[in-house]
């Protein structure tokens, strides 16, 4: 028995189950000191209270034991992993991305519903990264069919039809924002981290950006925990000039020309589903403001609405439904109404409680 299998998948059920790990283990009728050595992998537990634990949870232990899947092809974003418990967090947030894309990848094969990957765009590289990258951003553009003074209205819709995988987790690192996966076996995917990605607008950013990563670099999916600077920048030109082509900007910006400049920046910000501040980098990177931009669009601002700045916090925001990924629940939903998948195996999957799943079906069935 892998020691590890038992730790991952009995975190990722009682989690999903809604126990706290002193209800668990009193369900098992083990010691709290005893299930908790189990599930952080400091103990294989005997036969009997593997059993026990799986009638407490609900489960086969067959779920308790099943392989975990690993992931190598990933590339982490913003990396900054020098402390212990900062490795650990890594390497836990790798074992729940691939379980994830597991049971996704099962969940299209039982339904037949696999999306094709698409073949990568040919660009021939330039010693200018920001040439080559804004020339992905237009290839990647037509490839969907958008026009070029086209606004994206649903950067999820639009890279789940590629066959990536779209998914949002919670760790608490400020330093992280989001992981890719390019992997032979579990496919392709893009992990956006919503504590760093306070915001919605961070999180489209965040998105665009990875999606750069997977067409322009994916020589560069080893694992590895440091960044390169080079790429981290051509990714977020991908992501500015994907978001925001540069014909439908200049549309916009003169469009606007009537108005204050705050609203005017709020104008073009909502339109593009984008933050302040990436628009007013375009602004500089067009020469069309100077530097010091930025404190007289906050000060004005500021002074306007009473508004402080700290912590990350976007004007005029967008809402979170605005970004939100769906196929994945699609799937689910079909599956449960054929009756493929349980209510706790859904459950699973999505990462509810059963409490919060059964809410959800009866929120499916206000909409036929």
């Amino acid at each position: 028995m892998q020691i590890k299998n038992v730790s991952v998948n009995l975190k990722r059920i009682r989690v999903s189950r809604g126990f706290t790990m002193e209800k668990a283990a009193k369900a098992a009728g083990l010691s709290r000191m005893a299930y908790h050595n189990i599930e952080k992998g400091k103990a294989e537990p005997r036969v009997r209270n593997l059993q026990n634990l799986a009638n407490a949870l609900g489960v086969k232990v067959f779920d308790l034991v099943r392989p975990v899947s690993e992931l190598s092809s990933a590339r982490f974003r913003a990396l900054k992993w020098k402390t212990k418990q900062a490795q650990e967090q890594r390497e836990e947030v790798k074992q729940q991305v691939a379980l994830w894309m597991r049971d996704f990848n099962d969940l299209e094969n039982l339904l037949r519903n696999k999306r094709k990957v698409k073949p990568q765009i040919q660009v021939s590289r330039t010693q200018d990264g920001n040439v080559f990258a804004r020339k992905v951003a237009n290839k990647a553009r037509e490839r969907f069919g958008l026009d070029k003074d086209e606004i994206i209205t649903d950067i999820c819709g639009l890279v789940e039809s590629e066959g990536i995988k779209l998914h949002f987790i919670k760790v608490e690192l400020d330093n992280f924002s989001g992981l890719s996966v390019n992997d032979k076996d579990l496919g392709e995917a893009i992990i956006v981290n919503s504590y760093a990605a306070k915001t919605t607008e961070r999180k489209i950013f965040t998105i665009a950006h990875e999606f750069g990563h997977i067409l322009m670099h994916p020589a560069s999916f080893n694992d590895e925990d440091m960044e390169i600077e080079e790429q981290e920048k051509e990714a977020n030109i991908f992501a500015g000039y994907f978001l925001m082509p540069q014909k439908a900007f200049h549309k916009r910006l003169e469009e606007v020309k009537g108005l204050d400049f705050v609203d005017a920046i709020l104008h073009i910000k909502r339109a593009f589903k984008v933050s302040y501040e990436a628009v007013l980098y375009r602004l500089i990177e067009e020469n069309v403001v100077d530097k010091d931009i930025w404190q007289y669009f906050r000060a004005r601002y500021k002074r306007r609405y009473n508004f402080d700045f700290k912590g990350h916090r976007e004007p005029a925001p967008l809402e979170a439904i605005d970004c939100i990924e769906d196929r994945l629940s699609r799937l689910v939903r079909e599956a449960y109404e054929k009756d493929l998948i349980s209510i706790s195996r859904a459950a699973e999957i999505l990462g509810k409680s059963i409490v919060e799943m059964r809410e959800l079906i009866n929120g499916w069935m206000a909409v036929k």
